[in-house]
């Protein structure tokens, strides 16, 4: 991902490099750049201005690496390059080093390029939930007393991984359902792996993932409502459920009919928490209920410490990366369904605070690192 942010900032840091492709004939008309191996290109166009483009079927344009006829041109662009690789390390830091997280000017500085990313962000996200299959699998185990550095890891790969998504969440359905067919999790959904992290914050990241899917997560959903025993799994497809019925309209009355039919027969079969599985349908149904473009409760936004139009920090708050989505919120329902309205209008750039200096309010204490940690891993142990 380094190599491709890297291409996009080289064009940006040399434009006159890229002018002397142009014929005279096209003087007058955007060059469009091909970035090698991913489905996307850069647009120049006669001012000089830069625009990252998705294709989808047929790429157009030229890739970068061919049009570079000259020792002279292909040398320029190797030192280039080598200059903006190690900016857009610097840039991705915030993202992926433990300890690290970015504000919302650091999100904006990578997610203007998301055209070019989003795919690659996405499979690094898929890739790190195997890392947290494999963490939670030793936790149960071992179930340390002691705080332990794999509690640590996770907490540090979690919101790696929320920060990947969160950059490929404006990704049209198509790209993220293809790159979703490489995926042989069993039991995968799009939120699973930040619903079951047990933060509202992760969660939230979750429901941008659902809402990106679009139709394209029902059948998985609905599959889960159908055969799932444990109450968390249940939990995470009403969540992604919502949040696409919510983002899509047209699929809204669909999903609140199957919501229904599914709560009817929760009873059928044994659950590990019939009472989480009962709020957590009668929430959901709820929601579904609201009217369209209805806000989420007050009471929900002050329990989290947002406000209605995101001002601020936005989503960033203390409490959102405390608090846990089951939790019961002041209107009876569940915390995450309460705040899933405020979670979709917001966008990307919100889920981060406002400034560097303000990063310092997130940062979880040892103690609190253990305490989510463990509601993720052992409060059910047998998700």
């Amino acid at each position: 991902m380094a190599d491709t942010l890297a291409i996009g900032l080289a064009i940006e840091m040399e434009p006159t490099t890229w002018e002397s492709i142009r014929t005279p004939g096209e003087s007058a008309r955007p060059v469009i750049l091909k970035i090698p191996d991913v489905p996307a290109a850069i647009e120049i166009d006669p001012s000089g201005r830069l625009r990252p483009l998705r294709q989808h079927g047929v790429p157009v344009g030229e890739e970068i690496d061919k049009l570079m006829t000259s020792a002279g041109l292909r040398s320029r662009l190797h030192n280039v390059r080598a200059k903006s690789r190690d900016i857009a390390f610097d840039l991705l830091a915030p993202f992926t080093l433990p300890g690290r997280f970015p504000s919302r000017t650091e999100f904006q500085s990578i997610f203007r390029w998301a055209p070019l990313i989003e795919l690659l962000a996405y499979a690094l996200a898929t890739r790190y939930l195997k890392a947290l299959e494999d963490l939670r699998e030793r936790a149960r185990v071992e179930a340390n007393p002691a705080f332990s550095p794999g509690e640590c890891n996770y907490c540090a790969i979690t919101h790696t991984m929320a920060h990947f998504v969160l950059m490929s969440s404006d990704a049209p359905d198509y790209r993220l359902v293809e790159a979703a067919r490489s995926s042989t999790l069993n039991g995968w959904s799009p939120s699973l792996g930040f619903t079951r992290a047990r933060t509202v914050w992760l969660a939230a990241a979750g429901a941008k993932l659902a809402a990106a899917f679009g139709s394209g997560a029902l059948e998985c959903y609905l599959r889960t409502l159908a055969t799932a025993r444990h109450a968390f799994r249940i939990f995470d497809a009403l969540f992604g459920l919502t949040a696409i019925a919510l983002s899509h309209d047209h699929a809204r009355e669909e999903i609140l009919q199957a919501v229904m039919h599914h709560a009817q027969r929760a009873g059928d079969r044994s659950v590990d928490d019939i009472d989480c599985v009962t709020l957590a349908f009668r929430s959901a149904i709820e929601v579904l209920k609201w009217r369209a473009g209805e806000h989420s409760p007050l009471a929900a936004l002050d329990r989290l410490g947002w406000s209605r139009d995101h001002e601020g920090d936005g989503l960033a708050s203390p409490a959102a990366f405390r608090l846990d989505p089951t939790e019961t919120a002041p209107n009876g329902m569940m915390l995450g369904f309460s705040a899933l309205p405020a979670i979709l209008r917001a966008s990307p750039a919100q889920h981060y605070p406002r400034s560097k200096a303000r990063v310092y309010r997130l940062k979880l204490r040892e103690t609190e690192m253990l305490q989510i940690a463990r509601r993720a891993w052992l409060l059910r142990p047998t998700e």
